[in-house]
């Protein structure tokens, strides 16, 4: 932290200059801002920079100490101010959700700064010292951009054109005066880069599919690009049996999976095989038993969560996990949609009291011997009227086999999540499916494009009771059946507290009774767990 003394103070003394127009001036100013409010510390730091990136009057090699200097001050502040916004994510009325948009504008301002102290170098290169500097100042410029575009991943927005412009611009800048791959150090204490790995960081995580990603894993991923970045080599020269990916840097447009047709003096090529070895051997020491800390892998990262998360993304770089499983047609029709496992709970146990009154219910065996297949029995055609009052109206824009695409316009604060647990029901026509969000893409201001997948069409609500002989309460979970054209096993979905895996405990539903084993978790969320089980005995 710094010695800050009194912002107010500091402000009505220079109220008529520029706060940070020289680096000693800048240096007494950081020194009185605010000591215990880091927000409105990180705000004002934010209001010098767009003071000297609109100060045409700083000589460069001035506004080069001066932004230097800041960035070193301002560094702290905002990884504080990133880590409280992410902690509270899933809490709509937390404090900390006006921080975003700080957040946002110290990455812009921060990009500015660098970019403008280039064009000015462009114009008048100046001394020896300012040209040793340029790779750092590039390099910079590009990390900050990048920063903007993956808090674009982070908040499920698309990343504004002129954010790839920039990054393609500046690469090429660093590519023609041939300091791509000279080794920088973007702080002390950290490791070398360069303006070719800070370029490929922001390409690789767009490549990694950040809108099907919690913001927790966009993170993750994007710590570990820190070094597996280093080991891809970009190349002018068009040799496709090594390539996987391309870009246009006369572009506005992010990297792509490589074309044929994808030629020109703009374009640059690259391959992953170099950084899949890295991966695959991160995969066998962590399956060796080293420690996560020595891989470089995080603080967040933790197991078996995240090593399953390397190689799914693995897999999405290296393409084998592109090819969709069930063709989507185009539809045109709505769905009513309640979130979270209470919800959908709620739901069917009104859904319950409806077939108790008809008479008519779907039967399931869920003995091995008959792979808890639905019987064939009618599905009621009603759906409780408690299901309105929670329900949101989302438009299907494609449909699958295994899902839908949809579309709808968000009215209220709290915000979908990667992963949440939704139930679906058509507006017009029958049943009830239970679905998870696996996709989500933001346009403002409040229009959202959501990806889900089905997870059943005939959920069932169980009880699971303690053994015979064991005290504790029974807890309400939804049972899944298979889905063999999916791929899906049967399954549970039951509260997160009520989930050990190889717990014994007694499945009851429809009047009948099974001693089951829970497996290992095959999904974890906010409310829930969904994990497979075991039939040890039924009765």
């Amino acid at each position: 932290m710094f010695d800050f003394k009194g912002l107010i103070n500091a402000l009505l003394r220079r109220k008529h200059g520029d706060p940070v127009g020289d680096l000693k001036s800048a240096t007494i100013w950081v020194q009185e801002l605010p000591q215990n409010d880091i927000h409105q510390a990180q705000q004002e730091i934010i209001k010098a920079l767009d003071s000297l990136n609109k100060n045409s009057d700083t000589s460069l090699k001035e506004r080069i100490r001066v932004l230097l200097y800041l960035d070193e001050k301002a560094r702290p502040l905002q990884e504080n101010l990133c880590r409280d916004y992410l902690a509270a994510l899933d809490d709509p009325g937390s404090p900390t959700r006006k921080l975003l948009p700080t957040i946002l504008l110290f990455w812009e301002e921060m990009a500015t700064a660098y970019q403008s102290c280039l064009r000015v170098y462009a114009k008048h290169p100046g001394s020896a010292r300012i040209r040793e500097q340029i790779p750092l100042l590039t390099a910079k410029a590009l990390h900050f951009h990048a920063m903007q575009a993956k808090w674009n991943h982070i908040c499920y927005l698309p990343v504004e054109h002129q954010t790839w412009r920039h990054l393609h611009r500046l690469y090429l800048f660093a590519e023609l005066e041939n300091f791509d791959r000279v080794p920088v150090q973007l702080y002390p204490q950290h490791d070398d880069t360069s303006c070719a790995s800070e370029y490929m960081q922001a390409m690789m995580l767009h490549l990694a599919n950040p809108a099907s990603l919690t913001p927790a894993q966009i993170e993750m991923v994007d710590t570990w690009l820190d070094s597996w970045a280093r080991s891809l080599v970009i190349e002018a020269d068009f040799r496709p049996q090594r390539q996987v990916y391309a870009v246009n840097l006369g572009d506005m447009k992010p990297a792509r999976k490589l074309r044929r047709n994808m030629l020109g003096e703009k374009y640059r090529y690259w391959g992953i095989e170099l950084m899949l070895v890295t991966i695959n051997k991160t995969v066998e020491r962590l399956k060796q038993g080293e420690l996560p800390a020595r891989l470089n892998l995080g603080e967040a990262f933790r197991l078996p969560a995240g090593l399953e998360l390397i190689e799914e993304i693995s897999q999405r770089w290296s393409g084998t996990s592109t090819t969709r499983k069930h063709e989507r047609v185009t539809a045109e029709k709505s769905l009513l949609v309640t979130t979270g496992f209470a919800n959908i709970v709620t739901y069917l146990q009104g859904d319950q009291k409806t077939i108790r009154k008809t008479g008519m219910a779907a039967t399931y065996d869920m003995s091995e011997d008959n792979h808890a297949e639905l019987a064939s029995h009618p599905v009621p055609s009603g759906g409780p009227e408690l299901f309105e009052p929670n329900a949101q109206q989302w438009q299907v824009e494609n449909e699958s086999l295994s899902g839908y695409g949809v579309t709808f316009t968000r009215n209220t604060a709290s915000q979908l999540r990667i992963g949440t647990l939704v139930g679906l029901k058509a507006a017009q026509g029958k049943g009830f499916g239970i679905g998870l969000v696996r996709r989500i893409s933001n346009e403002p201001p409040r229009k959202v494009e959501a990806g889900i997948q089905t997870l059943s069409q005939t959920p069932l609500l169980v009880e699971l009771h303690p053994l015979p002989g064991e005290s504790g309460e029974p807890t309400t979970a939804i049972y899944l059946p298979e889905l063999s054209k999916l791929q899906l096993g049967r399954s549970l979905l039951l509260p997160c507290e009520a989930h050990t895996q190889g717990k014994l405990v007694q499945l009851k539903a429809q009047g009948k009774s099974y001693t089951i084993r829970l497996q290992p978790a095959l999904e974890r969320g906010a409310d829930y767990v969904r994990a497979g089980f075991d039939v040890v005995a039924k009765g």
